[in-house]
């Protein structure tokens, strides 16, 4: 099998790139009303199958069938008990050593073949998948797009790109554990033990440590993931109190 080595950040900032050309007006049917609050589905989905056709041309991807039956029937029980339920999710397997799991607007969610290699249990791709799915279900990508416009409006008018790059990073770490707490209550719904994401997260740490890989300062840095699976340590037990 050929991998083809792609990074999150990479790929998260390609995602990223759509939505800034939307504002830039580069094609006029990405464009949103000013006065819409926030994304309508058929605009997340539009925008979504745009990106998806991107990466489709751009990733090699995993055709193993049975693999990929594997992880949609995780993300179908997830999608069951989440509040979006009709966008119409999928997930699709990349072809890439690296450890990676993101996802584009309208339900395209993406996994990394090294992802799936380095997770030990179902729990812990159902923590992983429950992550992505909250993002669509708390519609973040839209938030993300007004507050990149509002960035770039910012600066049109002079002010500092570094001050907006730290609100910008400062709303991803919010957006990040959101998801954690809203996917691993997906997990815990939908029959999967909730300890799967933070499982998961702290080997990956472990790794990063080892490795001296400390990812991008100030949002997947070593101390941003301690945070993280902090919160989710007191966070889950308190999920029977939630059902």
């Amino acid at each position: 099998m050929t991998l083809r080595k792609k990074s999150l950040f990479i790929i998260t900032l390609t995602v990223i790139f759509f939505i800034q050309e939307a504002y830039l007006g580069a094609d006029n049917i990405w464009q949103l009303d000013d006065n819409a609050p926030e994304m309508s589905d058929a605009k997340e989905i539009e925008i979504g199958k745009h990106i998806d056709d991107h990466i489709r041309r751009k990733c090699y991807l995993e055709n193993d069938p049975e693999l990929n039956d594997a992880v949609n029937k995780i993300m179908k029980r997830l999608v069951e008990v989440s509040e979006r339920k009709t966008l119409p999710f999928t997930c699709t397997i990349i072809q890439s050593h690296a450890i990676n799991a993101f996802s584009a607007p309208g339900g395209y969610i993406y996994l990394t073949y090294g992802l799936l290699k380095f997770t030990e249990t179902e729990d812990e791709v159902a923590g992983i998948i429950g992550h992505e799915i909250a993002h669509a279900s708390l519609k973040h990508i839209s938030r993300l797009y007004c507050e990149i416009k509002e960035a770039l409006s910012r600066q049109a008018n002079g002010t500092d790109v570094f001050a907006n790059l730290l609100i910008l990073n400062t709303h991803l770490y919010e957006f990040e554990q959101d998801a954690d707490t809203t996917g691993v209550l997906y997990a815990y719904k939908a029959g999967f033990n909730p300890n799967g994401l933070p499982d998961f997260l702290e080997r990956h740490l472990d790794l990063l440590t080892h490795s001296r890989i400390f990812g991008i300062p100030g949002f997947s840095s070593t101390s941003t993931i301690h945070s993280r699976i902090n919160h989710l340590r007191e966070y889950i037990p308190t999920l029977e109190k939630e059902k």
